[in-house]
């Protein structure tokens, strides 16, 4: 696809196929190109996790499972309360 658009020949019924096939967007595909056009890397990046604490899983918990409460306690770095047991 590369070499097509280096050559003034690639039409966007290309790009259409290649997104359903792979199932990404148009734009994915345009964005792609774009890259191994820049960068000359013809592979996708590969993505680093985000793996979740158990300290986050406990202060999603706290706030009932609100995300946006979540993200508004961490970034203002605010930790889970530890939860008293009672012995009742």
């Amino acid at each position: 696809m590369l070499e097509r658009q280096q050559a003034g020949e690639l039409a966007t019924r290309h790009v259409r196929a290649v997104a359903e096939t792979v199932g990404v967007s148009e734009r994915t595909v345009w964005r792609w190109l774009e890259q191994a056009k820049t960068t000359g890397q013809l592979e996708a990046p590969v993505r680093q996790g985000y793996a979740v604490s158990d300290e986050v899983w406990a202060l999603l918990g706290e706030v009932g499972g609100n995300v946006a409460e979540l993200r508004r306690r961490l970034a203002a770095g605010i930790r889970f309360r530890r939860r008293r047991h009672c012995t009742g």
